[in-house]
């Protein structure tokens, strides 16, 4: 049997060795294959950025999404997060899941270096957990403190620095919903579609066939949609992170993949045109 001949007879158990070991390179180090943006997901960064973001504006970032969307979704609020940061917004967060307090600490983690110049109560608060829906969406929009009227921590919403003044929807500047839902809808309805609150979606990719619809209705200024949108994100903001490295291991296990199929018909191929002594 010749050389090219014996390609088509390689155990499967000598790609699965090489495909474990190429996919530990984007964990290691993002490799950053090329990406296009797609409109939407330029028009939300452009949304959080530049003169779309005045110093002290407030911002509500909602944790609709629990730990097993995080490969999804937190890469895009990551990225998110430090614009309005930079940008020097202060920021709300909250989340309707209870799982919504390991979320926050990942973010202090994946955003690490900007809360660091940040001031809890000051610049950005954790009013952490709530639930019922559209409902309450709808009520914080008329009174945010009857909804929490302390913070995650315990203290009295009055006595936080940062939410003097900051009673109801006509306060806040913009919201960014992050969601395995459709909690992007209920701010829609509540917030965006009454009073013209600027909104954005980050969504599991599941998400994209309703959020796209409305970012080109206007109703969303921007939208994310899963791990791709965060690795968008990623390179416009020029700090590669987990999204990136996710749709590097998906390249590479298809450039692989492809590779696996191209040896395997060589050897084939050569067989049938009389390779075989």
């Amino acid at each position: 049997m010749s050389a090219l001949s014996k390609l088509a007879d390689i155990d499967r158990r000598v790609f699965y060795w090489i495909l474990f070991i190429a996919l530990m390179v984007p964990f290691l180090n993002p490799i950053g294959f090329p990406i296009t943006i797609a409109p939407n997901t330029q028009d939300l960064y452009d949304g959080i950025t530049g003169d779309q973001v005045d110093e002290g504006e407030v911002w509500i970032i909602n944790f609709g999404y629990g730990v097993s969307a995080w490969s999804e979704c937190h890469p895009a609020v990551t990225v998110c997060t430090k614009a309005l940061f930079r940008e020097g917004a202060k920021i709300i967060f909250i989340g309707p899941h209870y799982d919504v307090e390991l979320t926050y600490n990942k973010l202090q983690d994946t955003c690490r270096e900007d809360f660091a110049t940040k001031e809890y109560g000051v610049d950005y608060v954790f009013l952490g957990y709530f639930t019922g829906g559209e409902s309450v969406v709808a009520q914080l929009a008329s009174d945010i403190a009857s909804v929490f009227p302390q913070d995650h921590f315990g203290t009295p919403i009055g006595d936080i620095p940062m939410m003097d003044g900051v009673e109801d929807v006509h306060d806040i500047d913009g919201v960014l919903s992050s969601d395995t839902g459709d909690y992007g809808g209920h701010f829609m309805t509540q917030w965006q579609g009454p009073y013209g609150t600027k909104l954005a979606e980050v969504g599991i990719a599941m998400n994209g066939s309703t959020d796209l619809p409305r970012w080109q209705a206007g109703n969303f200024f921007g939208v994310s949609v899963g791990s791709r949108g965060g690795a968008e994100l990623e390179l416009l903001i020029g700090e590669l992170g987990e999204a990136t490295t996710a749709m590097d291991s998906i390249s590479v296990s298809h450039l692989l993949l492809v590779l696996a199929i191209i040896i395997g018909n060589l050897g084939t191929i050569t067989e049938k045109l009389g390779g075989k002594e």
